[in-house]
């Protein structure tokens, strides 16, 4: 190496790993090329020269449907430090959120959201209404992406302000933001597909029943403020999951006002009287 390029690769390692947008880029090469006064090469070559010698590696998250997402990366990265560089403000969520809190082995894709501005209110529903969307199969985001054999699948959730959505700290001192523990309970109801199906939802409550705080899960079912009657769901899952009797009356306490669903498209679903629920019958 020539003198100004092991000072470029000591600039590197006295900084922490890095994510780049593209919109980096041309602010994090003026910088080397004051403090490492290469003055030799234009932005376009140091940049080549970063990616070269590997102190800056081009990552390129391709979709079948989207334009390529481009990010660049100094230092090592776990998959999902970079599931959250994709978009602002993201964090992990669903069947991903169920990994880091030791509900579940793996989750491949990578579950990340995004949420979505503010929007108006939807209409009262009704029963009709409830019937039609849940005999229909669940919608399920396209929005994947895939690098280094990984897949991201991209959601952009209901906003809720964040609700739930905490730091968790990284063994490098950097923070993931992720869904706590009765948010991700929440969003794998809503959305049974993205935690590998009913079954799996079911199991994780029974897993972490003992966890759960129900004081902060019914506040953050009231601000996220949903139509459909997801307590209902949810309260059927803590009884089945042995949750004390007096947790469980507080979701009953919520309303039963309409019949509702466990999950989507059921063949043949067993009733639930107390819950008004139905539910598939060889739920585990």
């Amino acid at each position: 190496m020539k003198p100004t390029h092991q000072k470029m690769a000591d600039y590197f390692a006295r900084k922490p790993p890095t994510i780049f947008w593209p919109s980096d880029i041309p602010r994090l090469l003026r910088d080397v090329q004051i403090k490492c006064h290469d003055l030799g090469l234009s932005g376009e070559q140091l940049l080549q020269f970063l990616h070269d010698e590997k102190l800056l590696v081009k990552a390129e998250f391709r979709s079948s449907n989207y334009p390529t997402i481009v990010r660049y990366l100094s230092g090592s990265h776990s998959p999902f430090q970079l599931a959250t560089s994709l978009r602002r403000r993201s964090f992990l969520c669903h069947r991903t959120a169920l990994v880091v809190h030791g509900l579940a082995h793996s989750s491949e894709p990578i579950y990340v959201n995004q949420e979505q501005s503010p929007k108006p209110a939807p209409e009262d529903i009704t029963q009709e209404s409830i019937t039609t969307a849940f005999n229909n199969q669940q919608r399920q985001s396209q929005y994947i992406f895939k690098y280094a054999g990984t897949q991201y699948l991209l959601l952009s959730g209901k906003n809720t302000g964040r609700a739930g959505v905490r730091p968790l700290k990284r063994p490098d001192g950097g923070n993931l933001d992720v869904t706590d523990l009765e948010r991700t309970f929440i969003d794998i109801v809503v959305r049974p597909a993205y935690a590998g199906g009913i079954n799996q939802v079911a199991d994780a409550y029974k897993q972490a029943v003992a966890r759960i705080d129900i004081d902060h899960l019914i506040k953050l079912l009231k601000k996220m403020d949903y139509v459909y009657p997801y307590h209902q769901s949810i309260g059927f899952l803590l009884e089945r999951a042995g949750a004390a009797e007096n947790e469980c009356r507080r979701l009953t306490q919520l309303g039963t006002q309409f019949d509702f669903y466990l999950d989507y498209k059921m063949k043949n679903p067993a009733y639930s009287k107390k819950w008004r629920l139905y539910y598939p019958p060889l739920l585990h």
